[in-house]
């Protein structure tokens, strides 16, 4: 009797432990288009033109899917959970990329605190305030990409290697509070070390052996909303050192513009981005602006930059057809051709690019759009003041249908 009881009492704490457990939500978005392009090289020999056009996965939205769960842990406290993968529809090999896996705390009033992959304060703050909605196609100066089989320019022109901001990093620790009098605040720590002993040091002609191999970095968003009327200030600091690569070579890696990752080399990873809006009912208008630099950790005369000033409106011109459109310029300063300790310094090539594109939403969860952008590089000088300048040319342009779920 005794033991009926206590197996009874045992599959009921059972069955109430498992009506606590986290409810869980499969999301996804599937994004798929007809989507062209064309990039030109103007050099000082030749004219260098590519295009394609084909089908193409992810032309407004990077297809993906993901499971997030919630737990109720009683007086105002709970547990979430994320995981994100991106998805390839018209690959044989359909899952992909980890987006985000993250696990963490809430609490209701104050905030929240989450650990593992996931996105750095300025990608949260450009998905919340981007007027082109974060798409991947040419012509946005903030979120630097492109969709298509056309060849990419080359590394010199800034627009399709060099990201604007780093995405997403893993082994962060992420805060953020709930709203306060419009406030709202947003912090990243990043931490990965593995030091050991040093038996040889890397002095920029040879490669160390042992010795700190680290990842650290740091980041800050602040967030101010007053009926109408948005603006964000968003900073972090990265920076990835190992004695295991010579100083100069290999040239210093910026931390990744998309997917996740841990880190550069030998780079200190500078990015800012600010951005104010103001909804006038008929359309919503943005300011943005974002600056990025990377440079060798221990020879800052080594060094990529990247700056862009952009402007861009969304409306909604019937209750089924929303149009958006930016325009923008900017600046790029490659990394030295030859890195040396006093390298010649390219010049800052100029940067114009400009986006439209309208949706038509056929319900909440389903639309069918058309993005066109353009971007041109010129003033491009890698080598020596004495060679010639060079520029290049890109456009892009897509229709698709998207659904989320």
């Amino acid at each position: 009797m005794k033991k009926s009881l206590f197996a009874i009492a045992a599959v009921t704490a059972f069955a109430g432990a498992a009506q606590a457990q986290s409810s869980v939500t499969v999301y996804g978005v599937i994004d798929m288009g007809i989507i062209g392009g064309n990039a030109n090289t103007n050099g000082s020999t030749a004219t260098t033109k590519t295009s394609g056009f084909g089908v193409v996965t992810g032309g407004e939205s990077t297809s993906r899917i993901g499971f997030r769960g919630n737990e109720d842990l009683g007086g105002g406290l709970s547990a979430f959970f994320t995981i994100e993968n991106k998805i390839d529809p018209d690959s044989s090999t359909s899952l992909s990329t980890n987006r985000q896996a993250f696990v963490g705390l809430k609490k209701n009033g104050l905030g929240a605190i989450s650990i593992g992959s996931q996105n750095t304060p300025i990608y949260d703050a450009v998905l919340a305030t981007d007027p082109s909605g974060v798409n991947n196609m040419a012509g946005n100066l903030v979120t630097l990409s492109k969709k298509g089989s056309q060849t990419e320019q080359a590394a010199s022109s800034g627009v399709s290697t060099n990201g604007a901001y780093a995405t997403r990093l893993s082994n962060t620790v992420v805060f953020k509070t709930e709203k306060f009098a419009g406030f709202g605040a947003r912090g990243m720590i990043l931490a990965s070390t593995a030091n050991s002993t040093e038996t040889a040091t890397g002095n920029g002609t040879q490669t160390g052996a042992g010795g700190i191999n680290n990842t650290t970095g740091w980041g800050l968003g602040l967030d101010y909303n007053w009926d109408k009327f948005n603006v964000t200030a968003n900073f972090q600091a990265l920076r990835a050192t190992s004695n295991t690569n010579t100083i100069a070579t290999p040239a210093p890696v910026l931390f990744s513009a998309a997917g996740v990752v841990t880190g550069g080399t030998n780079v200190q990873d500078n990015g800012s981005y600010i951005s104010a809006g103001y909804d006038f009912g008929i359309l919503k208008a943005a300011y943005q602006y974002v600056s990025r630099k990377a440079s060798d950790d221990t020879n800052t005369a080594n060094y990529s930059k990247y700056t862009a000033n952009q402007i861009g409106v969304t409306s909604y011109v019937t209750p089924t057809i929303q149009a958006f459109a930016t325009a923008g310029m900017g600046k790029y300063v490659a990394m030295p051709a030859t890195l040396s300790a006093a390298p010649y310094v390219p010049t800052a090539a100029n940067l114009n690019a400009f986006q439209v594109g309208t949706n038509y939403w056929f319900s909440k969860r389903t639309n069918l759009y058309a993005i066109y952008g353009q971007t041109t590089t010129s003033n491009t000088r890698l080598t020596s003041a004495t060679t010639p300048f060079t520029s290049y040319n890109q456009n892009n342009y897509g229709i698709g249908v998207r659904h989320t779920f």
